[in-house]
C-alpha cells in the first residue's frame, strides 16, 4: 500500500512549500509579522462570531461544535487538495501535533472558560496576557528562542497596554458582586495559560522536526500548517468532547449558558450563520495564519501580535455596541502597538531557511500554480 505522502500533490500539501517560504529574513520578518496580523485580524471576528453564537447556544455548545465543525471542514480541504484526507507523518511529530491540539484547543479552553464562571472574564482576560510571557520562556529552551532585552521591554509594554484596555471602565454588576471560588478561578486561568503555551510550543516543534527516512517509504519533510492544524483540531476536537462527557457525568459546569435576556438573544438563523463565520475564520484560517507566522519568526512575536485582539475589537464594539473608546483605552491601544513595533524590530526572523525547505520540493518563490 503506498504512503500518504509518497503523491505529489500530497508532498507539497504536507509540507511549508504549499505557502511561499521567503529566504530572505527582511521578507521573513515582513511575511511573519503579517500572518500573525491577518491571524488577529481573524480572531477578532471570531470573537464577535463566538459572543453573538454564545448568547444563543452558550459557550460550552459553541466550543464543541466549532471544534468538530472545523475538524471535518480541515479533513475536506486537505482531501479536496490532494489525494488523501489525512497526509499525516508516522514519526514523532504527528504525536507532537496532536499533543499540542489536547493542550492548546482542548484543555487550555476549558481551563479558561472554567475561570470565566469562577472570576469572570475580565480578569481572566487579564491573566491570558501572560500567554506571550510564558510562550517565550518555554520556547527559550524548548525551541532555542533566545529573546533580546529589548524585545521583552516591547512586550511588556504590549501586554500593559493590552492590560489597560481590558480594566478600562467598570466591571458588571456580576463581577463586583463576586464569583464562587474565586481562587480556584485564578488557579484555572493559570493552568490555562500554562496549557495554551505548551500547546503553541509543540506546535511548532512539530512542525520543525528535521527530516527522516522511513523504510519503505518517502523521506518525512517538515509539516505544513494546513496539516498541522488538521491534525491538532481532530485531536483537540476529540479531546473536547471527552471532557466535556467527563464534565458532565461530574456534574462541573464548564463555560456560560445562553443569555437570559429576550432582546439580546439573536435568531437561530443569525448565531448559526456567525458560528459558521467565526469556525472559519478562527480554528481554520486564524490558525493557519498563526503557524504559518510561527514558522518565519519567533514564537514571541507571533504570540504578542495575537495578544492584541482585545485592542483591535475596540472600534467594532463601538460600532456595534455603542462601546465608547475612553481615552485610557485609547492610550492602552497605542502603547501596545508600540510594544509590538519595538518586539517586531528587536526580533528579526532568523530562521534557517533550509529548515522550511523539504527535500525535494519547489523552490521556496515559485508561484503555488506551478507545483506538481
Amino acid at each position: 500500500m503506498a504512503h500518504p505522502l509518497d503523491s505529489p500533490r500530497m508532498s507539497c500539501l504536507a509540507t511549508t512549500s504549499l505557502i511561499p517560504m521567503p529566504t530572505d529574513p527582511a521578507w521573513r520578518t515582513a511575511m511573519g509579522i503579517l500572518a500573525a496580523a491577518g491571524s488577529m485580524a481573524c480572531w477578532v471576528f471570531t470573537s464577535l462570531s463566538f459572543t453573538t453564537a454564545g448568547k444563543r447556544f452558550g459557550s460550552t455548545s459553541v466550543n464543541v461544535v466549532r471544534s468538530v465543525l472545523a475538524a471535518l471542514i480541515l479533513v475536506a480541504v486537505v482531501w479536496s487538495i490532494g489525494d488523501a484526507a489525512f497526509p499525516f507523518p508516522s514519526d514523532s511529530r504527528l504525536w507532537l501535533l496532536g499533543v499540542s491540539g489536547v493542550f492548546g484547543l482542548a484543555v487550555g479552553d476549558q481551563l479558561i472558560f472554567s475561570a470565566f464562571n469562577r472570576i469572570g472574564p475580565r480578569i481572566t482576560l487579564l491573566i491570558l496576557n501572560l500567554v506571550p510571557v510564558l510562550t517565550a520562556l518555554i520556547a527559550w529552551p524548548g525551541l532555542g528562542e533566545e529573546l533580546a532585552p529589548i524585545a521583552w521591554f516591547g512586550i511588556l509594554m504590549t501586554l500593559v497596554g493590552v492590560g489597560w484596555v481590558l480594566a478600562d471602565g467598570q466591571p458588571p454588576a456580576s463581577e463586583r458582586d463576586g464569583y464562587s471560588r474565586p481562587r480556584l478561578g485564578l488557579w484555572l486561568a493559570l493552568f490555562g495559560v500554562l496549557s495554551v503555551s505548551i500547546g503553541n510550543v509543540l506546535a511548532k516543534h512539530g512542525m520543525l522536526v528535521p527530516s527522516v527516512s522511513v523504510e519503505g517509504g518517502p523521506p518525512q519533510t517538515e509539516v505544513g500548517p494546513l496539516v498541522a492544524q488538521e491534525i491538532r483540531m481532530l485531536f483537540g476536537a476529540a479531546a473536547i468532547v471527552l471532557l466535556l462527557g467527563f464534565a458532565r457525568i461530574t456534574g462541573q459546569a464548564i463555560g456560560t449558558p445562553p443569555t437570559d435576556v429576550p432582546e439580546a438573544m439573536p435568531r437561530r438563523s443569525t448565531a448559526m450563520a456567525v458560528l459558521l463565520l467565526g469556525t472559519v475564520l478562527g480554528p481554520i484560517l486564524g490558525m493557519i495564519l498563526f503557524l504559518y507566522s510561527a514558522l518565519l519568526v519567533k514564537l514571541a512575536v507571533t504570540t504578542t501580535i495575537l495578544a492584541l485582539t482585545p485592542v483591535a475589537v475596540l472600534p467594532f464594539n463601538r460600532l456595534v455596541d455603542r462601546t465608547p473608546i475612553t481615552r485610557r483605552a485609547l492610550a492602552g491601544a497605542i502603547l501596545g502597538v508600540i510594544g509590538v513595533t519595538i518586539l517586531a524590530f528587536a526580533e528579526p526572523g532568523k530562521v534557517d531557511p533550509s529548515a522550511s525547505q523539504p527535500q525535494g520540493s519547489v523552490p521556496p518563490d515559485q508561484p503555488l500554480h506551478s507545483m506538481p
